[in-house]
């Protein structure tokens, strides 16, 4: 009888155990296949971001070789307007030179527009950004100041080394530096070439501290080094307006909100509508550049492609628009709020990706 109870509980505590292994292995299966579920449609949402960055890049890109630009931004769908008569189909050659906006312009003045599928996108023009190769150094003292921190350079010696960096000869200019100033400062020696992307400043002696108030985000998003010497007070963010003379924070702030309306039609509707005193010296623009930057990134956040666009329409043999350089940057934030939509027939349908 005791032996016959001793193989009962035996056989009890036999059983226990191999339903607690059986548990404990059918939550492993079934975290594991959890994980691999969830690493399934992360690639899935990766591989339908990517087809929509590239379907909405490649969309842009065939917006700018073929419609043309007003001072409100890239039109679409070939429309112009027809002045009393609204918004019309574009008819003849003299429709396609038209400056006047229409209203369903894509700006590029890199606010979000919502691309194909889940796609983002924002056109920023070069004219609406601050040329750091062409503006003197009292406009770039005037964008510097705006970290609010001292610097122990000034903006002439930082305007110097940058053009110290970039020609080939190995003469000084005031308070700069060539090649053995770099090597004592455990530095890369100058390219003495021009710089490619703003980001290659931070390579020139002084002008990573200057600018550390900026993000490399927020770099981009100001700094150009494409011939830009003037501003386009239609498309330039607040940090690029203050650089213009006579203004402050409340002019650029009015600035930004009346352009959202309508865009400023001249130069001279701009200077009255803020009382600045118009200056041949200090010209501005209300007419967007051929060329600029492209960022993309998707609706849900990530990581955010910037590529640096140029219209070519007549190179001989070439592409309608050259891609300059390509960058990555950081997390983008859901844009999903604000993004606007694109008023074209090509971006109405999403393409899915194959599963």
């Amino acid at each position: 009888m005791t032996q016959s109870r001793h193989q009962s509980g035996f056989v009890l505590v036999l059983v226990l155990a191999m339903l607690v292994v059986l548990g404990l292995l059918a939550g492993s299966i079934a975290a594991v296949t959890s994980r691999l579920l969830e690493q399934s449609q992360q690639r899935a949402q990766a591989m339908q971001d990517a087809l929509d960055m590239d379907s909405t890049r490649a969309t842009v890109l065939y917006l700018l070789s073929t419609q043309r630009m007003t001072l409100g931004g890239l039109t679409v769908d070939n429309m112009v307007s027809g002045g009393e008569d609204g918004v019309r189909p574009a008819v003849s050659d003299a429709d396609l030179e038209s400056w006047l906006p229409i209203g369903n312009e894509v700006a590029l003045d890199g606010r979000a527009n919502q691309g194909l599928g889940g796609a983002r996108f924002a056109l920023q023009d070069d004219y609406g950004l601050f040329g750091v190769n062409w503006n003197p150094p009292d406009k770039l003292e005037k964008l510097l100041a705006q970290g609010g921190q001292p610097r122990p350079v000034s903006a002439g010696a930082l305007f110097n080394r940058l053009m110290d960096y970039q020609d080939r000869d190995d003469l000084y200019r005031l308070n700069s530096m060539e090649a053995e100033g770099y090597r004592a400062a455990g530095m890369a020696p100058p390219t003495n070439l021009p710089v490619a992307t703003p980001m290659e400043l931070m390579r020139v002696i002084g002008w990573q501290q200057a600018l550390s108030y900026l993000s490399p985000a927020q770099i981009s998003a100001t700094l150009t080094v494409e011939p830009a010497s003037i501003v386009n007070v239609n498309t330039a963010p607040a940090a690029v307006l203050l650089t213009v003379d006579g203004m402050d924070a409340e002019k650029a702030a009015r600035t930004i909100a009346f352009r959202k309306v309508q865009p400023f039609l001249s130069a001279l509707a701009f200077s009255e509508f803020l009382g600045l005193e118009k200056s041949m010296e200090a010209p501005v623009a209300v007419y967007p550049a051929a060329s600029g930057t492209l960022k993309l990134w998707p609706s849900h956040g990530g990581q955010v492609t910037l590529m640096h666009w140029s219209m070519t329409p007549i190179e001989d043999k070439g592409h309608p628009w050259r891609e300059d350089y390509e960058l990555i940057q950081s997390q983008a934030p859901a844009t999903d709020a604000v993004a606007e939509p694109v008023r074209s027939r090509l971006f109405r349908k999403p393409v899915a990706a194959r599963q």
